[in-house]
């Protein structure tokens, strides 16, 4: 079969989603809109109207929660539509959500919420694409943590799961499951670039190599900030890398404090997208939000070049998250009482 035969019907399915998609001038509008209850008003008429139809008083946590299954859904269709060889990088790349889930189950029955509350947090939609809707049912049903934890033996998320149980038992912290699952996420991403073909391969590296080297670069700021020993921090990052070098890396994670760490980040390649705003979280905010706009660029460039490759897939799910993004940013900052001004600076 030839490739355009391959992706034609994808690339219709990704046509229709993108022009589904709210465009700027909306997301501006949004970002004025003085409460949620506004907000939800200016998405009638939109991808997300039946999805906010039945919240009544409205608050973040709702709104994000609907924002959040709108973008799964695009991403169902993307991958029941996509050729077959390139859908294991597809769901490599959307297992994220997944892993979000692992840690909200996993948060919560250390809280020993009910099951109830536990499913009301969860996407299970993400779960049923990838295959373990059922055994997050069954976890959140277990008696406490290391029952949860059993229910996903022989699935990819095992070893980390172990990793994380033992050092849970040992410190009864739940930050060690979050360091786990998040290494296998993104050393899985890497990995999962390697069997596609040739002509897929170039997109597909630039978002997992640039989100792995974001996601080091980011944890090593909030270790920091955090006091986690330089040990701690080796635990919780990669051992892979994109465009930064392991001594790089090692730079980063033995400066003494967080104005080193930016120091050494403008010496490499994601020095460019550094901006100095009035709080560190401020700036890793920015500084998350201008990569994710340079790697859609990219994307969006090599779609426009060779349309019959997985760039032109990932380019409308990067944009039907950068808007998830968004929206998420705009809910939170109207809830907390920013200023427009604030919001929309932040905006990808």
């Amino acid at each position: 079969m030839t490739r355009v035969a391959e992706y034609s019907q994808a690339l219709i399915k990704a046509s229709v989603e993108r022009s589904r998609l709210l465009n700027k001038r909306r997301i501006k509008s949004l970002a004025e809109c003085r409460s949620l209850d506004e907000m939800a008003s200016q998405l009638r008429g939109t991808a997300y109207e039946s999805l906010l139809s039945d919240i009544r008083e409205p608050n973040a946590a709702k709104l994000q929660y609907a924002f959040k299954e709108e973008m799964i859904r695009v991403c169902k269709k993307i991958l029941a539509y996509s050729p077959k060889r390139i859908r294991d990088s597809l769901e490599n790349y959307i297992r994220y959500l997944e892993v979000e889930n692992l840690e909200i189950l996993i948060k919560m029955k250390s809280m020993g919420a009910s099951y109830d509350s536990i499913l009301s947090m969860l996407h299970l939609s993400v779960d049923e694409i990838l295959g373990l809707k059922g055994r997050f049912i069954q976890a959140a049903k277990a008696s406490g943590v290391s029952s949860a934890i059993e229910v996903f033996r022989n699935t990819i998320y095992e070893p980390a799961l172990s990793e994380g149980l033992r050092r849970y038992e040992e410190t009864r912290s739940t930050r060690f499951f979050d360091f786990s699952l998040d290494r296998t996420y993104y050393d899985g991403l890497l990995n999962s670039v390697k069997s596609l073909p040739k002509a897929d391969r170039k997109a597909a590296l630039l978002l997992a190599g640039m989100r792995v080297d974001v996601f080091n670069i980011i944890t090593i700021i909030r270790s920091k900030l955090l006091d986690y020993p330089p040990h701690l921090t080796f635990w919780a990052i990669t051992r892979r890398f994109y465009l930064l070098s392991e001594s790089q890396i090692r730079s980063m994670v033995s400066s003494r404090d967080v104005g080193s760490i930016l120091d050494s980040v403008k010496e490499t390649f994601y020095g460019r997208f550094l901006t100095q705003q009035r709080s560190i979280e401020e700036t890793v905010m920015a500084f998350e939000r201008k990569v994710d706009s340079f790697i859609m660029k990219r994307i969006n460039g090599m779609r426009i070049a060779e349309p019959f490759t997985i760039s032109s897939l990932l380019d409308v799910i990067l944009r039907k998250e950068a808007e998830v993004k968004n929206l998420i940013l705009i809910s939170s900052g109207i809830e907390f009482g920013w200023k427009p001004g604030d919001i929309s600076k932040f905006l990808i």
